[in-house]
């Protein structure tokens, strides 16, 4: 096991009516990515999945739960403290938008170099200079974009450079946090190719971030749906996409456009999503929203439970087989 989280929690203070509240960001999640596999974390904004991704990458402290990376517990450092361990370079993340995450006064090499000299002690100039040329040539960007600075470069090059500046430093887990959501179509397909050689020639893992499930069908081993700071569904990518269990999922799966469901009925999502702030401990997160909601789901939080070969769900409709998808 690569990382195993457990009961990983972010809460965020807000005021709320004129009183102290917290925005359930991460609500005690247990996530756990094995060596070499591809992890898809799916739901809409604003369910807490770019959050999650930042607590792994340690770029912000939990406020509580363990998260275990190569047996250390990443949680119990500082955040300074991370900064000087060798996990710091292990664990690395392309971001959503490469506008905002690459330096406009560095040129493209230095974009990839920097890392290699902060996060690899004892590498001189020279040799952070050649990695980070093995890396550019690694993501197909030939050595002549090296002298160019972000604004001299397109969309797909700039993507391309903020995923060279992370697998630089030869990490074992790579987040990437939706990184193809402000790129063409056609551009996508080709970073997606390229993602998929990276990790099948290195052996990284992946923590994909997405909210297109299209997206992440095409490169993920496994799917975790997540709802207002909660799992509500995870499992193996084709067991999720063919026979969901959580009615959320179902109905973020049937929004996807598909010919072979013409002149069927998918459910929809119409009404508001509930509140993060102070949600009650004992009323389904999904409850007021879904199509197939029973009494029990505003009483009662249900739990993960397995549904299937490691495939898990938490919807209290499992319970009753004759209403359950």
């Amino acid at each position: 096991m690569l990382l195993d989280a457990r009961s990983i929690a972010k809460f965020f203070p807000v005021r709320n009516a004129g009183r102290k509240s917290r925005l359930h960001a991460v609500d005690g999640i247990d996530l756990a990515i094995d060596n070499g596999e591809s992890v898809g974390l799916v739901g809409e904004s604003g369910c807490g999945k770019s959050t999650l991704a930042r607590l792994i990458a340690r770029l912000i402290d939990a406020d509580g739960g363990r998260l275990d990376f190569s047996g250390h517990d990443l949680a119990a450092l500082s955040g300074r403290s991370f900064a000087t361990t060798p996990e710091r370079a292990e664990i690395q993340i392309v971001f959503q938008d490469p506008n905002e995450s690459l330096n406009p006064s560095f040129t493209v090499l230095r974009a990839v170099a920097d890392p290699i000299r902060r996060l690899m002690p004892g590498t001189s100039r020279s040799q952070a200079t050649q990695l980070a040329l093995e890396a550019l040539h690694a993501v197909g960007l030939p050595r002549e974009l090296a002298g160019r600075f972000p604004h001299q470069l397109s969309g797909g090059q700039k993507a391309r450079v903020g995923i060279a500046r992370a697998i630089a430093v030869k990490p074992k887990l790579l987040i990437l946090d939706e990184p193809t959501s402000a790129l063409d179509v056609s551009v996508q397909a080709v970073i997606l190719k390229l993602l998929a050689r990276l990790k099948a020639e290195r052996g990284m893992s992946y923590l994909f971030v997405s909210h297109d499930l299209n997206v992440v069908r095409l490169i993920c081993d496994r799917i975790v749906v997540m709802y207002l700071g909660k799992v509500v569904e995870e499992g193996p990518a084709e067991a999720v996409f063919s026979h969901p269990r959580h009615p959320y999922t179902q109905a973020l799966i049937g929004a996807i456009p598909d010919p072979a469901r013409r002149g069927t009925t998918v459910a929809r999502l119409e009404k508001p999503a509930s509140s993060p702030i102070d949600p009650d401990p004992n009323r389904c997160r999904f409850a007021g929203r879904c199509p197939h909601e029973i009494p029990r789901c505003s009483r009662e939080m249900p739990s993960l439970a397995e549904t299937g070969s490691r495939h898990f769900a938490a919807c209290h409709l499992l319970d009753q087989p004759d209403t359950a998808s």
